[in-house]
């Protein structure tokens, strides 16, 4: 009996031995398995850390490249903003001197018109000298007759050695025949001529005026023929400038 019951005490043994031998290779297994899920999940963390690390710096690299492209573009624009001054005050130093230029114009202008002004204050001053010359001419004829010639001669020796103080006023007339239109037509022909003759005998050609008149202010009877022929004429007036002449008692 005893020996049995050894038997059956030592097969007891024998389980308990198994069961815990079985126990621990399943607690390790297990183990294994939670260290392997482990590992997995955290070899998993890793990755996505480490993707995430690598968007972040791609990200920030991107950052970096739109920050250097707008520095970049900065630096340009400030560059250009520099040009766009250099030129503006190139512009405004041309400007400058336009505007001077124009001042200096008009200072000048104004010196010119100031000088014309006192020429034709000057004018005004200007009287008649002794009675007019007076030549005639044949009808229909703007020619010179040798008798005028010796007229105008006189007139010209008395202002060709002047340079100023004087005018010469050419009025030309004709008769009453003929139209309007070729009567004044004629009538300045016959103060063109004079003119020409006058500055041929160095009268300043400036200082001779003259004017067409036609038929207008007759001398004569235009009925009778000697009334026409003083008709036919041109009055030569020599004016002389009050200022500058001796005073008289």
């Amino acid at each position: 009996m005893r020996s049995s019951s050894r038997k059956f005490s030592f097969f007891v043994v024998l389980i308990l031995v198994g069961m815990t031998a079985l126990s621990g290779c399943a607690t390790r297994k297990w183990t294994r398995k939670e260290i392997g899920t482990e590992s997995a999940k955290l070899d998993t963390r890793i990755n996505e850390t480490n993707t995430k690390v690598t968007e972040a710096g791609e990200k920030i690299d991107a950052v970096d490249r739109r920050a250097q492209q707008g520095i970049q573009a900065a630096d340009q624009k400030a560059t250009q903003a520099g040009q766009a001054a250099a030129a503006a005050d190139t512009k405004a130093t041309g400007a400058q001197r336009t505007a001077d230029t124009a001042t200096q114009g008009v200072q000048q202008a104004n010196t010119r018109i100031t000088a014309v002004e006192g020429r034709f204050n000057t004018i005004d001053t200007y009287t008649p000298s002794g009675q007019p010359v007076v030549v005639t001419f044949k009808n229909n004829s703007a020619v010179l007759s040798d008798e005028a010639k010796k007229s105008l001669d006189d007139l010209a020796g008395q202002v060709a050695n002047l340079n100023n103080g004087y005018m010469i006023e050419l009025q030309g007339f004709t008769d009453s025949r003929g139209s309007e239109n070729y009567n004044n037509g004629l009538s300045e022909r016959r103060a063109e001529s004079v003119k020409r003759y006058l500055v041929s005998k160095n009268v300043q050609l400036h200082r001779v005026s003259i004017v067409g008149l036609g038929e207008v202010n007759p001398v004569a009877d235009n009925k009778t023929r000697q009334g026409r022929e003083q008709n036919r004429r041109v009055e030569v007036k020599l004016l002389r400038s009050q200022q500058g002449r001796p005073a008289t008692n």
